[in-house]
């Protein structure tokens, strides 16, 4: 069973070349340009994983994730350019499973998700 995936990232060409490069590697992405479109997405399927941008064009990741902990499980990578260590910090406390800085290298952002796949139960072995 193929992992389905949500990726909420406001730049076209990053969020298309993840897509491009995760669905290569045997995963399912959906991607979504803000927080708004991410929470109908998350609201209307079940997914795997979500990889959350911080700095989104209509309000805040770490919001999100905030309220998001409140009700869902899924497990959260957030991909951000924000890499102070309090940045970092505060992300992980508020229940983000793995944070990765941009820029970043393709192959360690899907052995990271792979990794988070696995502690969550889900597999992750492709």
């Amino acid at each position: 069973m193929q992992e389905l995936l949500l990726l909420v990232e406001d730049d076209d060409a990053l969020g298309r070349g993840i897509r491009l490069a995760l669905e290569g590697g045997g995963l399912r992405v959906t991607v979504c340009r803000t927080l708004a479109e991410g929470r109908r997405t998350l609201e209307d399927g079940a997914f795997d994983l979500l990889i959350l941008d911080v700095n989104l064009p209509d309000g805040n990741g770490l919001d999100f994730l905030r309220t998001l902990r409140r009700d869902h499980a899924v497990p959260v990578i957030l991909l951000t350019a924000n890499d102070l260590e309090t940045d970092i910090v505060t992300g992980l406390e508020l229940g983000a499973d793995d944070y990765i800085t941009k820029p970043f290298r393709i192959r360690e952002l899907t052995s990271r998700i792979r990794s988070v796949l696995r502690r969550a139960g889900q597999g992750g072995s492709t």
